[in-house]
């Protein structure tokens, strides 16, 4: 009897033994299938970061071609007003471009960092139109973060209002400031204002082609992003757009130059 006692004890062992070996194989196995799973999608995310990568500089490049493209067919006008329509294409081009190095250099595909990419935008412009101490700008931007298209968007209408304000305020004045700021105004509203101490708009303005095109621009491209558009010249001229966004709120960003 204690023959069989034994036995048995040593069958439901080696079972035991057989069942925990099974199911270690088995977790084993599981496990392995995971990591090579994770490693293949690991894998796929890199190719694709890789993809967009190569597909928001080659976008960059192509922009930086048009641009030059603009640059050789300038040389050979001689008319005032197309010359400032091409200097004007360039500038949204290039406020275009921008966007897609940022999204080349960084190691985020969706968003854009608005307060660098304002400052970066209002330094090309100041030195493409050769501005010195005479214009002063004070920016104020929150620490918002938009998302690509947004972010064309909103680097369209920066480019329209400063060209603006940079053509028509300061034409009789010594000296200007023009005043830029993003900044929350409730959960998910944003404010874009641009502002300026000039001579307002002139009276004319609505007769002058290249402006009006300019406005009527400032206005689509604000119905683009869903916000709306406010303009008063008492004072200077006072750009106001409001929109929603999904954007990240943090530390205010300010710069004086």
């Amino acid at each position: 009897m204690a023959d069989v006692t034994n036995a048995y004890g040593i069958l439901m062992m080696v079972i035991i033994a057989a069942v925990a070996y099974l199911l270690y194989r088995s977790k084993e196995k599981n496990r392995k299938e995971s990591n090579e799973k994770n490693k293949r999608l690991e894998q796929l995310e890199k190719d694709k970061e890789w993809l967009m990568k190569e597909i928001h500089h080659r976008v960059k490049n192509n922009f930086h071609i048009v641009a030059s493209l603009l640059e050789i067919q300038s040389s050979y006008l001689k008319n005032k007003e197309a010359l400032s329509a091409i200097k004007d294409s360039q500038h949204r081009i290039h406020s275009m471009s921008i966007i897609h190095q940022k999204l080349y250099q960084s190691e985020s595909l969706s968003t854009i960092h608005m307060p660098e990419y304002i400052y970066e935008l209002v330094e090309y412009l100041k030195e493409s139109y050769a501005i010195r101490e005479n214009i002063r700008f004070d920016l104020h931007i929150e620490k918002i973060e938009l998302n690509h298209a947004s972010a064309i968007t909103l680097g369209l209408i920066l480019n329209e209002a400063i060209t603006n304000a940079i053509k028509y305020a300061f034409a009789n004045t010594a000296e200007g400031k023009i005043s830029i700021s993003l900044t929350h105004i409730s959960e998910t509203q944003i404010l874009l204002s641009v502002s300026d101490n000039g001579r307002g708009l002139p009276a004319d303005f609505n007769n002058q082609i290249g402006a009006s095109m300019g406005m009527e621009l400032l206005q689509g491209l604000t119905d683009d992003i869903g916000g709306t558009f406010n303009i008063q010249t008492h004072e200077g001229t006072h750009i106001n757009i409001i929109f929603s966004d999904v954007a990240k709120k943090g530390e205010d960003v300010e710069f004086k130059s």
